[in-house]
């Protein structure tokens, strides 16, 4: 061995036996830890199918009578309307162009549901005494998530232009709802563990115990390589 090969360290090409057996331990973690990471992801891909939420269902189940035909009934324009205020309310998640549909029927079907003298009121700007109007009609009470909704519908409501829905907004309202109310599940996802959905909890919690645990691992065997080799660092 040459006096530049004894003092020239490299991970990718080591030359004494402890540096191979470091390489390899090192490795072995890394791969560890790369498995533990990317291989439960692509198992939750695999693994997961597509699940609409009960807002979806409901939302389906009105939306083609109240948009096309007449004799929809008032709950049925209940629930359309509270349907849109369930995908407003994921606001950050929702895309600006989204929201302009959504808003367009929301206050679309809140117009729809007040007596005619009172609908001209709805198409102009939204006001304290419109949006009292908008949440008596959907039925919103003062309790639960309800409150919620209540809180949202203000900034939810947009001035009626039309006495019709514009057919940009039918064309593109079930794709919307499908979008936001459409989420992968499976048994890693339904099940709990510590009060958190698993899958939640192994990203959140359990990779970083294992990346901790790893870190300790490799403290502890180098120690014990170094031992072994009689490899002394200089201080």
């Amino acid at each position: 061995m040459t006096e530049h090969e004894r003092y020239e360290v490299n991970f990718f090409r080591p030359i004494s036996q402890h540096a191979k057996a470091n390489k390899k331990l090192i490795s072995t973690l890394a791969i560890i830890w790369a498995v533990a990471v990317f291989g439960f992801h692509f198992l939750l891909i695999i693994i997961t199918t597509p699940t609409p939420e009960q807002t979806l269902i409901n939302f389906n189940s009105v939306w083609q009578q109240v948009v096309e035909d007449s004799s929809a009934t008032h709950e049925m324009k209940q629930v359309f309307a509270k349907s849109l205020l369930m995908v407003l309310g994921k606001n950050i998640a929702v895309k600006e162009e989204h929201k302009s549909v959504l808003k367009e029927s929301l206050s679309w079907s809140v117009y729809r549901m007040q007596a005619d003298s009172i609908k001209p009121f709805y198409k102009t700007e939204p006001n304290s005494e419109t949006i009292k109007g908008a949440i008596a009609s959907i039925g919103l009470s003062a309790e639960g998530f309800d409150k919620i909704m209540r809180d949202l519908l203000p900034s939810s409501l947009v001035k009626v232009e039309n006495s019709a829905l514009s057919e940009k907004s039918k064309k593109a309202l079930p794709e919307i709802m499908e979008l936001y109310l459409i989420h992968n599940q499976s048994f890693l996802t339904d099940f709990k563990f510590l009060g958190f959905p698993f899958h939640y909890w192994y990203t959140a919690q359990f990779l970083l115990i294992l990346f901790v645990l790893l870190c300790l691992t490799y403290a502890v065997l180098i120690d014990r390589m170094n031992r072994e080799y009689e490899f002394i660092e200089e201080t």
